[in-house]
């Protein structure tokens, strides 16, 4: 299966990175949370038809974006369903902080699982030019490798982190390779970015090219269920060449 290809655009030539994993049965979600599970409704023996039914969290996919009533009590009112294409199309840069000196090794995969304020604030120019954030953490390839998930290995944003990158209001989204922006039993970053869209789970940050990781273009298009509390997002990346 093909994760990169190469396209034309309004005369310019792209490199299309594909951010996304295809959802399985198989796959391994959030410690506790229920795995898909999947229904025949009509067989096509039988009908001529075949339909399925999937019985899907809105957090299974990778990559999925988060609400503002996923964790906010003051933004129960608000699914997924208010990220409209204003959201969907931003330009972008990526920080890789896998190879920082507190990454650690786990299953031959080098990830940081601790994200704090003194990671991004080296990056402060590009967070006030830019409308989206990626964040490599490494923890992409365990996504890919689909190992299980332990909740103190996943990486996410202390609160200062969060509320650093909350104070840049052109910033609509931020996207992370980890389930969670939070560390488990907190909600700090949750709340502190409930204006962004928040991406989850995103795969192939590596192969975003290291010289263009500064200036690229991103595709984040959540599917808006009314009143969900998340969902699956496409999520491409365009590097002009």
């Amino acid at each position: 299966m093909s994760i990169t290809t190469k396209i034309n655009l309004g005369g310019s030539e792209f490199l299309v990175i594909d951010l996304m994993k295809p959802l399985t049965l198989d796959q391994e979600v959030y410690p506790g949370d229920p795995k898909p599970a999947r229904s025949v409704f009509t067989d096509i023996r039988e009908t001529g038809w075949h339909h399925y039914i999937h019985e899907l969290g809105d957090h299974h996919f990778q990559p999925h974006a988060d609400a503002p009533n996923h964790q906010n009590p003051d933004r129960m009112d608000q699914g997924i369903e208010i990220f409209d294409v204003r959201w969907s199309f931003n330009p972008a840069f990526l920080i890789d902080l896998s190879g920082t000196p507190e990454a650690g090794e786990i299953n031959g995969i080098t990830f940081l699982v601790k994200i704090t304020k003194e990671h991004l604030t080296p990056y402060g120019q590009l967070f006030s030019e830019k409308g989206a954030v990626l964040f490599r953490t490494g923890y992409d390839r365990w996504l890919e490798n689909n190992y299980p998930h332990t909740p103190d290995l996943l990486p996410y944003f202390t609160s200062e982190a969060a509320e650093y990158l909350a104070s840049f209001k052109n910033l609509k989204v931020v996207g992370t390779d980890s389930l969670t922006v939070d560390p488990d039993g907190s909600h700090t970053a949750h709340q502190a970015l409930k204006e962004k869209l928040i991406v989850e789970s995103l795969v192939h940050l590596h192969v975003i090219p290291e010289e263009n990781r500064n200036s690229f273009d991103l595709q984040t298009s959540p599917l808006r269920v009314v009143g969900a509390t998340g969902g699956p997002v496409t999520a491409y990346a365009f590097v002009k060449i």
